[in-house]
């Protein structure tokens, strides 16, 4: 029997490099795009030469039908193996900067949607698509600045606290059913335009004075994958950054 896993926005980045790792372990894989083909086929690529077993699935998610057949396609996909538990990881996100002063009303708009409005309904669609033979469990990838917080990115920063809201919501709404936790990680990967020395020196601001790895964030998935009892948990892989938080997002210390 293998585990399905969804992953939304799984095409590049941290999607792929869990996408690509989980790949590894006996897991099913769906890679949720919309305009990243190119990272999905090779993320694709990647999964087949190791062998694992993959799917692709482009959708533009801007309703709730959309949501309703992103979560159709990807079942039936399983439908053609033997799979338990399918894991719907709510992985993409919208990241644009602004701040109590001077946000705007479309860029809000684009954070509760993204990173709030579409996990809802993938959730929602999930749990009505489940029957007795296959179990369901949902991974929010929340933001540790939720527990240590700054001013910075504001909008984005309550449509992560939304996102927070549903995993506990959900988890008591949809049990037993369907399990529902999340994941807080801190600065995990540098963007593309930033020094290694830089990205280092960030990581390291934190009483472990070790910033979160890819490694650690897809230890933690395996974890809630497998851990049955488990649910309305947010799991906080930040080396302790947020027991000691910064003026400041990440990205301008």
């Amino acid at each position: 029997m293998k585990n399905a896993v969804l992953i939304t926005g799984g095409a590049k980045r941290l999607g792929s490099l869990i996408a690509q790792q989980l790949s590894k372990e006996n897991y099913f894989i769906i890679i949720h795009y919309n305009n990243s083909e190119s990272e999905a086929i090779l993320t694709k690529e990647k999964i087949l030469k190791n062998g694992g077993d993959v799917a692709l699935i482009k959708k533009n998610i801007k309703s709730a039908f959309d949501a309703s057949e992103l979560i159709l396609e990807a079942l039936n996909f399983v439908k053609k193996i033997s799979v338990n538990q399918f894991t719907l990881i709510n992985n993409a996100s919208a990241f644009i900067y602004d701040n109590a002063e001077n946000f705007e009303e479309s860029v809000l708009d684009d954070h509760m949607h993204a990173n709030f409005k579409i996990p809802v309904l993938l959730t929602k669609n999930l749990h009505k698509h489940l029957n007795s033979s296959l179990l369901g469990n949902v991974i929010n990838m929340l933001d540790a600045k939720l527990f240590g917080l700054n001013s910075d990115h504001y909008t984005y920063t309550l449509s992560k606290y939304a996102l927070l809201g549903l995993t506990e919501v959900a988890a008591l709404s949809y049990a037993p059913k369907l399990r529902v936790n999340g994941i807080a990680p801190g600065f995990t990967l540098p963007n593309p335009k930033q020094q290694s020395t830089d990205f280092k020196r960030i990581q390291e601001l934190n009483p472990l004075s070790r910033g979160p790895q890819a490694d650690d964030l897809i230890n933690a998935i395996k974890f809630l994958i497998n851990t049955l009892s488990v649910t309305g948990e947010n799991i906080i892989i930040d080396g302790g950054a947020h027991l000691s938080p910064q003026k400041r997002d990440a990205a301008f210390l």
